[in-house]
């Protein structure tokens, strides 16, 4: 059984749906996998998304870590952000060393990863953008969407990496959007209807490509890709087909 170390900011309802998801597939067998620990950039401060994903997580006693990125080495932050986030990526790994973890999972957690955890770890993070194209926010993604001629957009997993979402890809999904450029003539309009289908495809993607990494379809070893056999994976699978039926369902 793998162990996952799940890391997540909670900001707000996708991050929360994104690991209720996760662990109701993992409680009904779907997903064979325990989730090794939660953790936490932010404290709850009255965040709801935050409070009901701490209980969830420690109604199944899953390890809750918080460690606020906001409050930590605040002078230090607005000296040198560079050496800043490779201190906050030490005292974490001090803090989730505790708890063995097959891969990590960033699902909505908001901050860049420091190059040292990126080495030390097989972490995999859901982008908003299909391989080899944008880097960015999701707000800035789907505006250079709707500009281009874009004929598909989607999502992929990738593997964290020092290099800023330019990590392996693990899996994709792609899925036209010429019906969406024919029915909304103005960006802004546009932008929001590529981002929520894309939206409403990325929790079904986060959780086929943990099940396959689960199940060792594929098996990620110090940021390389293997199916299977061995054999090293040189082009990711596109699991939209998945996802299809999966909506449908």
């Amino acid at each position: 059984m793998k162990r996952i170390g799940w890391f997540t900011t909670g900001r707000g309802p996708g991050s929360l749906g994104l690991f209720s998801t996760a662990r109701s597939k993992i409680r009904n067998g779907e997903i064979d996998a325990e989730i090794s620990f939660v953790f936490m950039n932010r404290e709850v401060k009255g965040n709801q998304h935050r409070a009901k994903l701490i209980a969830m997580a420690e109604e199944d006693e899953v390890p809750v870590i918080i460690l606020p990125s906001d409050g930590f080495r605040n002078d230090l932050k607005a000296k040198d952000l560079v050496t800043w986030r490779k201190e906050y990526g030490k005292a974490m790994r001090d803090m989730i060393s505790q708890h063995p973890m097959d891969f990590g999972v960033l699902a909505g957690y908001m901050l860049i990863l420091d190059p040292e955890t990126c080495s030390k770890y097989d972490i995999i993070n859901l982008h908003p953008a299909l391989p080899g194209t944008y880097q960015g926010t999701w707000e800035e993604i789907v505006r250079r969407v709707a500009d281009s001629d874009d004929e598909t957009y989607g999502s992929m997993v990738h593997v964290c990496t020092p290099e800023l979402d330019r990590g392996a890809t693990v899996a994709y999904d792609e899925f036209p959007i010429d019906d969406l450029r024919r029915r909304f003539a103005g960006k802004e309009e546009l932008a929001s209807a590529l981002r929520e289908r894309q939206r409403s495809r990325e929790v079904p993607l986060l959780m086929e490509t943990i099940k396959m990494l689960t199940e060792g379809r594929v098996a990620l070893s110090h940021g390389h890709l293997r199916d299977g056999k061995g054999k090293s994976i040189t082009k990711a699978p596109n699991l939209s087909s998945a996802i299809d039926r999966n909506l449908k369902s």
